[in-house]
């Protein structure tokens, strides 16, 4: 492949023809759409494809790994260090306890799950990189102002506005990634920023250790906690406003030559990058699709037990009989495990050019660790290794948001799908935050026995999820061999068809070239 994008439109233009907007391939089944209706990249690219080498592409790949990546897995690791802040605050003698600590801990995903769905649709129309800086501005703020009071009305509230201003992270990230690569990168670069929890949990693990040898008595050692988390949140929001491009359309540190070449490398996915206006028919289909129901119940089947598992994690390790610097050390090789199953898991889903089989890998050893610590409550090394095995599941869920960037067609279905997908996040966390009681410590058999039963009923979902997507794939394969008989399209006219359809916001049903990953 050779020569450039601007080569090619500066040619047609020379040549008299018509606006890139305007051509349409031979007996075309694709609508004509006004401008401010087609995807963002159309204005750069165009509809028909252009040329690059694979020397660019490789360039280019690496150009905005350095500087997309390490940015959004600074925002992902920062917000799920802020939002497990009550987690290490509790062993860190936060002063508040039982059903208020309960309380505090469901504020938090009460203000994300209220939110969600507004910020989605505020999000869609404004600068994605300019408003996710300025939530995490916002956020930081209500963080450390935590650590002015413990008194328990204060405290819900500073959780619930903390929640309110991090609903936007997963819905945003995701849309990044969808934007930036093409379908079979997808998932390694969303193992990079979902690996930051198990990195979070193991630099709040040590850094809650270190707290407890301040000797002092003038600063309780759960303000200090909120003090340096709240701070390395504002570092993380001020890189965001400064140095991450909103869209690859509009990024000011790649050419246009490069802007093109990472455009039509996401061509194929089908999926759109990003278009302003809101279109209720395509939210009505994210609505109407069996697609997201089931992705709505596997992520509440792993986000319930994920309620009660991150907040009383360092409680129920404790109850196991350690004492408060070893049950925070012992937060290490949670995290550390959470790293190798996601980069693992989600290294397999692109390999491989599947989803749902890599989540079987990661929830199978959580439910031998929830059976393990049912069934030996007494046994103390039992238990651990059951609480060790437990943390594998959480890289499920960085396959589900893998899941939807490859699975999900035209920006305002993708924002709704997503929406719903982080309001059921919510939802499922407060009541995951209920499953571990007072009443049932120190063994809180009860909501172990739940964790166990959530993630077990996640197996058949999981095999429903793929069997449905297996099936579309081969409805959409019939339907567009019917068309290419139907319109007497060769080759060519359908590689121009697809180049067009990328660009023009199509949903996944409604695209023919668009097909899911199972």
């Amino acid at each position: 492949m050779s020569s450039s994008c601007s080569d090619s439109i500066d040619k047609k233009l020379e040549e008299g023809g018509p606006p890139l907007a305007t051509l349409q391939p031979v007996n075309s089944v694709l609508p004509t759409l006004d401008e401010k209706d087609e995807d963002e990249a159309a204005k750069v690219v165009g509809f028909e494809r252009n040329e690059y080498t694979e020397e660019e592409a490789r360039a280019v790949r690496r150009k905005v790994d350095r500087r997309v990546i390490p940015i959004l897995a600074a925002v992902y690791f920062s917000q799920f260090f802020d939002k497990n802040s009550l987690t290490y605050s509790s062993v860190l003698q936060l002063p508040i306890k039982g059903e208020h600590y309960n309380l505090v801990s469901m504020a938090f995903y009460l203000g994300f799950m209220i939110f969600e769905i507004p910020t989605s649709a505020i999000a869609q129309r404004f600068p994605l990189a300019k408003y996710l800086g300025v939530n995490m501005a916002l956020w930081a703020t209500f963080l450390i102002l935590h650590a002015a009071s413990a008194k328990f009305g204060f405290f819900f509230a500073m959780r619930f506005l903390l929640g309110v201003f991090e609903c936007c992270v997963s819905p945003i990230l995701i849309a990044m990634i969808s934007a930036w690569y093409p379908k079979h990168e997808q998932a390694r670069r969303i193992s990079v920023f979902y690996c930051m929890n198990g990195f979070a949990g193991m630099l709040g693990g040590l850094l809650a250790w270190a707290t407890t040898f301040y000797t002092g008595k003038a600063v309780a050692h759960w303000r200090i906690f909120y003090f340096l988390m709240a701070s390395l949140a504002f570092i993380v929001a001020a890189c965001v406003l400064l140095f991450l491009p909103d869209s690859p359309a509009t990024a000011n540190f790649l050419t246009e030559q490069e802007k093109v070449v990472v455009l039509e490398r996401v061509r194929d996915n089908q999926t759109g990058t990003r278009n302003k206006k809101w279109k209720a028919y395509q939210a009505k289909e994210a609505v109407l699709d069996p697609k997201t129901w089931l992705l709505l119940l596997l992520t509440s089947l792993s986000s319930v037990p994920n309620g009660g598992l991150a907040t009383f994690s360092s409680i129920l390790i404790k109850g196991f009989g350690f004492n408060t610097r070893q049950t925070l050390l012992l937060q290490i090789p949670n995290g550390a495990i959470a790293v190798v199953t996601t980069i693992g898991v989600c290294y397999l889903a692109d390999r491989y050019a599947m989803r749902m089989l890599p989540i079987l890998i990661a929830v199978i050893p959580t439910i031998v660790g929830a059976a393990l610590m049912v069934a030996l409550p007494h046994n103390k090394a039992a238990s651990m290794v059951g609480i060790l095995l437990a943390q594998t599941y959480g890289s499920s869920l960085a396959l589900l948001y893998a899941w939807t960037t490859t699975n999900t067609g035209s920006s305002t279905k993708k924002s709704t799908v997503n929406a719903m997908f982080m309001v059921t996040f919510g939802l499922a966390n407060i009541l995951g935050t209920q499953i571990f009681q007072a009443r049932d410590a120190p063994g809180y058999t009860p909501g172990k026995i739940v964790v166990l039963a959530l993630f077990s009923f996640m197996l058949p979902t999981v095999f429903a999820m793929r069997w449905y997507t297996t099936y579309l794939n081969k409805q959409k394969a019939r339907k567009l061999a019917a068309l290419v008989e139907e319109k007497g399209w060769t080759e060519e006219d359908v590689r121009r068809e697809a180049a067009k359809a990328a660009v023009l916001d199509l949903t996944d049903r409604e695209n023919p070239f668009h097909s899911y990953i199972s």
